[in-house]
C-alpha cells in the first residue's frame, strides 16, 4: 500500500485506522460526510459517497480504499431501511464504480449480522447467510457486489467481516451503555434482553491490525472473519464491567426487551484470517479495563 483512501474516517473504526496508517508513513486521504468538531489531526475532507463519482478526485491508479463509511445500527435500519440502503449499499456501489475506473483495491467491512441466527457456532466464512435486519441485508448485498465486481471485472475486493468491536474511542453499544449506566447508578444495572445473548469482542487495535493484514496479505475476492473467536455472554460482560468499576455486588436486571432484527448469538471461527498472519493481541479483560478507564475520564463523562 502506498496511496490510501479511507471513507468514514470520522467514525470509531475509521478514525483508529486513519491514525495507524498515517503512523506507518502512508499517503492517506481521509473523508467523511462531516468533519469532526474541534481539533482534526487527520485533515478530513468532506465527501458524500452517495453521489456518483464523488471520490474520484481522491484516487490514483492502484489506490487502496478502506470503505469504513456505514450506518452501523441495527435498530436504526429497522426504523429507516431506505436511509440504511442509501448509505450502506448505494454509497458502496458508487465506491465500487470509482474503484473499477481507477483499478483500486477495496477493503469492505462487513458484519456477523449477515448470518442466519440458527447457524451452528462458531460461524465460519461459509456459514449460511440469512440477515435478520435491513442493516444485515445491506451488508450481505455489499458482500455480493464485492464478489460480482471481482468475478465480472477482476476488481480486487476483500471482505473483512467484523463481529463486535470495542475499545478506546467507542461512543455507543453495550459496553459503552453499561459503563455510563453504572456511573449514574452503582446499585442496579438494567441490560437489554435476557443476558444470554452471545457476542465476540475484538479490541479496536486488533481490528485495525486485522484490516491492514487483509489489505496486505489477503487474497482478491476472499472474505475473512475478523473476530477474537471467543464467546462472551452479555450477563458475564455486565458482571465483568461492574467488577472492574468497583461494584461487584450490583444488581443486574435483564429488561427482557430485544432490539428488533438483532442476532441473539454469534462468535466467529478465525482460522482463515490466522493463515494470513492475524493473531489477536489484546486479551478481553485487558481491553475492557482500557476502555472503561477511558470512558470514565472527565472529558468523556
Amino acid at each position: 500500500m502506498k496511496k490510501v483512501l479511507i471513507t468514514g474516517a470520522n467514525g470509531f473504526i475509521g478514525n483508529a485506522l486513519t491514525k495507524r496508517l498515517i503512523q506507518k508513513g502512508l499517503d492517506v486521504t481521509a473523508i467523511d460526510l462531516s468533519c469532526p468538531i474541534g481539533d482534526d489531526p487527520h485533515n478530513i475532507q468532506v465527501c458524500d459517497i452517495t453521489k456518483p463519482n464523488s471520490i474520484d478526485r481522491f484516487l490514483n491508479i492502484g489506490s487502496v480504499i478502506f470503505h469504513m463509511a456505514a450506518s452501523a445500527d441495527v435498530g436504526r435500519s429497522v426504523r429507516n431501511p431506505v436511509q440504511d440502503y442509501n448509505i450502506n449499499l448505494l454509497g458502496f456501489l458508487h465506491v465500487l464504480e470509482s474503484a473499477r475506473i481507477h483499478n483500486c483495491r477495496v477493503i469492505f467491512p462487513s458484519t456477523a449480522s449477515i448470518f442466519d441466527p440458527e447457524n451452528p457456532l462458531p460461524v465460519t466464512e461459509r456459514s449460511y447467510v440469512l440477515p435478520s435486519s435491513p442493516y444485515g441485508a445491506s451488508k450481505a448485498a455489499g458482500e455480493a457486489y464485492c464478489r460480482a465486481y471481482f468475478n465480472s471485472y477482476g476488481l480486487d475486493t476483500r471482505i473483512a467481516r467484523m463481529f463486535s468491536v470495542y475499545g478506546v474511542g467507542m461512543n455507543r453499544f453495550a459496553i459503552y451503555d453499561m459503563v455510563k449506566k453504572i456511573q449514574k447508578n452503582s446499585k442496579e444495572l438494567s441490560i437489554f434482553g435476557d443476558g444470554n445473548q452471545i457476542r465476540d469482542y475484538l479490541y479496536i487495535d486488533d481490528v485495525v491490525t486485522g484490516l491492514i493484514k487483509i489489505a496486505e496479505n489477503g487474497s482478491p475476492g476472499e472474505d475473512y472473519n475478523l473476530a477474537s473467536g471467543n464467546p462472551v455472554k452479555i450477563m458475564d460482560l455486565a458482571k465483568m464491567i461492574a467488577s472492574i468499576m468497583g461494584c461487584p455486588e450490583i444488581k443486574i436486571v435483564p429488561s427482557g426487551e430485544f432490539i428488533q432484527g438483532e442476532t441473539p448469538r454469534w462468535y466467529g471461527d478465525i482460522s482463515k484470517i490466522k493463515k494470513i498472519g492475524f493473531v489477536p493481541m489484546i486479551a478481553f479483560e485487558d481491553g475492557l479495563k482500557k476502555t472503561i478507564d477511558w470512558l470514565m475520564t472527565a472529558e468523556n463523562n
